[in-house]
This record gives C-alpha cells, structure tokens and sequence, in this order.
C-alpha cells in the first residue's frame, strides 16, 4: 500500500477513533429567525426605523464532548436573514419637510440567504445548556421587494418591485450587476449567544446573533470612508429544534 493511502486510511481510523470515544453525536436542526439589522451611517442621518422579519433556518448540528460539562457544537446551515420597513419612514428620512397631502402606505423588506457555520462551545448543567461561540457565512442569494401605494392631491397609484440582490467579495465594479440587481457583502461574521435544553435526543435552543460584518459593499470608485459611513450589519433572534441520532 503506498504511503499516502496509509496515512489516509490511518486518519480515517483515527478520526472514527476518537467519534467512538468522544462519544460524537449528529443531527439536525431546523428553526425559526427573526431578523433585523443594526445601522450606523457616521456621516449621514439616513438610518430608517427597520422592523423585524421572519424567516427559518435548517442544517446539521454535531455535539463532541469534552467532560460531562463542557461540549462543541458545530453546524452547517441554510439561513435567510434580513429586515423590513414601512415605506413612509423611507419617505420621511428622503424629504427633509413633510409634503402636505403626500401619503405612501406600504413596505420594503431585504432578504439576505447564507450558508452559515456556527462553532459554539456549550456548557451543559444536567438538561440545561449555555452557549457562546462565532459564527461565519457565506451569502448565495438575496432579493429585495416593495409594495406600496402613493397618494396624493386625491390620486393614488400603487407600485411593486422586485430586485436581485447579489453577493459580492470586494469591490463592485461597473458592469458586475444586471439592470434588476443590487449587492450586498457575500461574506458575514458575528458571535451567537444562547441557552438551550435537553430531553432525550431533542435539543431546544434559544440564541442572539450578533452580526459584525458589514452587509454594505464597497463600489469602483467609493472611498473607504463612503463604505464605512453606510455600515449595516445583521442581528438575529433564533428559535431552534435539534435531533440528535443515536440517542
């Protein structure tokens, strides 16, 4: 046998080796998200009054055991982040005085999709479980929609709109986006904090993302000060259910 099988054959043992010991466990999660994001625009007074919106998670967990106390608990999930908000706070922050009879009822929501990995590391007192660790994410996908309706002088016209939002590393360059697209950071970093509880195979997880990447892209020929001043990030409340195999 060549060496290089041997020691992938060795590693291969090794690893089941210290499963069995360890006592490794798999399984999977799926769960719901309230998402928001956090905005500080240094320069400006764009930020707007978000609200949260709903979306879901789903993936596989995995438990290694260090002690009777002390676990990691790694995962890969799909995840959909984002936010919402009424399209008159939009309106209020864009004229700097109210128009008289102008009205716009409606909203906007942005959503953001990754493959996440969080690396948490729990500590377990009997069913009880504490939790904190980082997390990094990779964006596939996004849109943004609107729909509201403008009135004013007693005529009114409603719109709908969708757009693309792709994820970007680096700059955005001219030519990178379609007509019906926008950007946003492909790439996502934070820290998750949380309490879960245990019965059986079945793991009940409440946590807090906090997000500390900047979902705002750098476009060809903004400064670094412009893409600092637009700083958003993700903040995320998770509700989660886990299934344990094997146990």
């Amino acid at each position: 046998m060549k060496k290089s099988n041997l020691l992938f054959v060795s590693l291969i043992l090794l690893a089941f080796t210290f499963s069995a010991n360890a006592q490794v466990t798999f399984g999977i999660k799926v769960g719901a998200n309230l998402n928001n994001i956090s905005q500080d625009f240094k320069n400006s007074d764009w930020e707007i009054a978000t609200k949260f919106k709903p979306a879901f998670h789903i993936g596989v967990i995995a438990d290694v055991p260090f002690s009777d106390n002390f676990s990691f608990q790694p995962g890969l999930l799909y995840t959909s982040k984002g936010f919402s908000y009424d399209m008159d706070e939009f309106v209020a922050n864009y004229f700097e005085e109210e128009i008289d009879g102008l009205t716009i009822d409606g909203y906007a929501r942005g959503t953001f999709n990754y493959i996440e990995i969080p690396l948490n590391f729990a500590f377990k007192a009997e069913a009880l479980q504490i939790f904190a660790g980082p997390y990094v994410a990779m964006g596939i996908s996004g849109k943004q929609k609107m729909d509201f309706t403008v009135s004013y002088m007693g005529m009114s016209d409603s719109q709908k709109d969708e757009m693309k939002l792709k994820p970007t590393f680096g700059e955005v360059k001219d030519g990178d986006l379609a007509d019906d697209e926008d950007a946003f950071s492909a790439l996502d970093y934070g820290v998750n904090v949380g309490v879960g509880y245990k019965v059986g195979p079945i793991l009940v997880q409440g946590a807090y993302s906090l997000g500390m990447g900047n979902l705002t892209p750098k476009y060809e020929g903004d400064s670094d000060s412009d893409r600092a001043d637009y700083k958003m990030s993700n903040r995320v409340i998770t509700l989660s259910v886990s299934y344990f195999f094997g146990e």
